[in-house]
């Protein structure tokens, strides 16, 4: 949480800022990407996770309900200049801002759950085991 705030990504100027004109915000997400890529190249290589369990990382197809969450993810990041997370952190350190913001990621949350109970489709979400464990080799 520290990290977030210290970075100045719990600050609505520098998102909006680097949303519409200063590169700061895709250089930071370019490095958390780049470190996430290390990471898993590292676990795929060992093949097992810190836990001593096997690597499996899933693969599922696009469908149309994820397109439209991110549609809406997307717009709402563009909205209120902040993700979940910087919204949790703005939050937890007391910025109104964030509790607004947080207000609307639960007031999103909800009106997935209730549209997801007016299509009676419990198949719209992720599967339960999105992490699948693989039998290790050579057991």
């Amino acid at each position: 949480m520290d990290c977030l705030t210290a970075s100045g990504l719990g600050d609505y100027r520098t998102i909006h800022d680097g949303l519409l004109q200063d590169a700061y915000i895709y250089l930071m997400m370019a490095s958390t990407v780049g470190t996430a890529a290390v990471g898993i190249g590292l676990l795929k290589r060992h093949g097992r996770t810190a836990f001593g369990g096997p690597l499996a990382v899933p693969r599922h197809p696009i469908r149309r309900e994820t397109l439209a969450g991110a549609a809406v993810f997307g717009v709402g990041f563009g909205i209120g200049a902040t993700c979940p997370g910087i919204t949790v952190a703005m939050l937890a350190t007391g910025g109104l801002y964030g509790a607004v913001v947080f207000a609307g990621v639960l007031g999103g949350l909800w009106l997935r759950g209730h549209a997801q109970e007016r299509r009676g489709s419990a198949s719209a979400g992720l599967p339960a085991a999105t992490f699948r464990q693989r039998p290790a080799p050579g057991r």
